[in-house]
């Protein structure tokens, strides 16, 4: 990517999404945060940003569904992904000392990593969801209440100038979140070079046996399936759209033959982007 490039995000300084925008382009890339995940694919969209970096499942806690809602509104790429370890600390303002936390801040999902370690060493703490784990540590600090804590990184401690309670209070040493980088343009990665991964979704006609012949088509041809997940068609009832993420490049022979075969058994049929394993 060029220097003057910028890449977007969903927070503030020490978001995870920071971090992951910063593992993945290195410390030279411009990053701008933005205050809604929607906010980010607009960005992209309107070329304010050239790329967007968004968190699509953690290992723990599992999809984050408005992205995969975002990626069918939108008609912008996947062009790569990151895994990121993700490391919860409880965060206190430097004049809390040793006072009793009675309110935890954080962001939905930080908050479901931490649910045992919470349970277990403030059971009586009231939680409160925030829009992202730095917002939470900006708001902790703001509002002055010693006996509040926020859950975010490291870094947005020591951003906000704050203290660290805890470290590694994630319940998994295993907690990794998987980000999405986001772009106007396709990708076109060369799977002889190193492996590729192809997300597409769609959507089937309520028959039976459909969802089975969808992902035969893979089967059928030896192609590896890493995920499938379903999303609502918010404007019909009960009927879905399936995201499915598969082994190769979408215009090499075996995948281009499987989509072509995907396409004669759905009603909606897009593929959101070819792009590099992390």
């Amino acid at each position: 990517m060029k220097k003057t490039e910028v890449v977007a995000y969903q927070g503030e300084p020490g978001a995870y999404g920071e971090l992951a925008a910063l593992q993945h382009f290195g410390a030279s890339a411009k990053l701008s945060g933005f205050a809604d995940f929607a906010d980010v694919f607009e960005a992209v969209a309107s070329c304010k940003a050239a790329f967007g970096v968004v968190p699509i499942e953690n290992s723990v806690a599992g999809s984050i569904h408005q992205n995969y809602d975002l990626l069918v509104t939108n008609d912008l790429h996947i062009v790569g992904e990151i895994f990121l370890r993700v490391r919860h600390c409880l965060i206190v303002s430097p004049d809390a000392k040793r006072a009793k936390i009675t309110d935890v801040y954080s962001h939905p999902q930080s908050l479901s990593q931490c649910r045992n370690w919470l349970r277990k060493n403030l059971p009586d703490a009231k939680i409160h969801e925030a829009s992202n784990n730095a917002t939470a540590v900006r708001m902790v600090r703001d509002s002055k209440i010693p006996n509040a804590a926020a859950i975010a990184s490291e870094q947005a401690a020591n951003f906000f100038g704050m203290n660290i309670r805890k470290a590694g209070i994630e319940d998994y040493d295993t907690n990794t979140t998987r980000f999405l980088i986001l772009a106007c343009k396709a990708a076109k990665p060369d799977s002889a070079k190193s492996p590729v991964k192809t997300s597409v979704v769609f959507s089937l006609g309520n028959k039976p046996g459909s969802l089975f012949k969808a992902l035969s088509v893979f089967a059928l041809r030896d192609i590896n399936l890493f995920r499938i997940e379903s999303r609502p068609v918010k404007s019909k009832q009960f009927e879905y759209l399936f995201y499915v993420d598969f082994a190769g490049a979408a215009d090499d022979v075996v995948s281009k033959k499987a989509i072509d075969h995907l396409q004669e058994i759905t009603t909606f049929l897009r593929v959101l982007g070819s792009y590099y394993s992390a």
